[in-house]
């Protein structure tokens, strides 16, 4: 596909785009809210919810290198591959 095609191509697909990080985004702001009440309580961490979290940054991270025009890597939906998302960071 050319580049002025892939350039146009990516205002329809930011609506998209924008609708899966919003729908998301509202679940990992109540997943952080019980991540830190869990913290709070137990004084650890939990491993589910803090890859929940990491993966939802790692998204709205490639939506925006992919519409900023940084690369032209599609993100998921649209996207062929799959990378693995990054591991949540360890704290000690």
């Amino acid at each position: 596909m050319g580049e002025r095609a892939e350039a146009l191509i990516r205002i329809p697909l930011a609506f998209v785009y924008g609708v899966i990080a919003w729908a998301w985004g509202i679940i990992a702001c109540l997943a952080v809210i019980v991540h830190w009440f869990h913290a709070l309580i137990l004084g650890r961490r939990h491993r589910g919810i803090a890859e929940f979290t990491n993966r939802f940054i790692a998204y709205v991270y490639e939506v925006y290198r992919y519409l900023y025009m940084v690369t032209n890597e599609r993100p998921w939906p649209v996207s062929r591959s799959r990378k693995p998302p990054p591991r949540p960071v360890e704290m000690s």
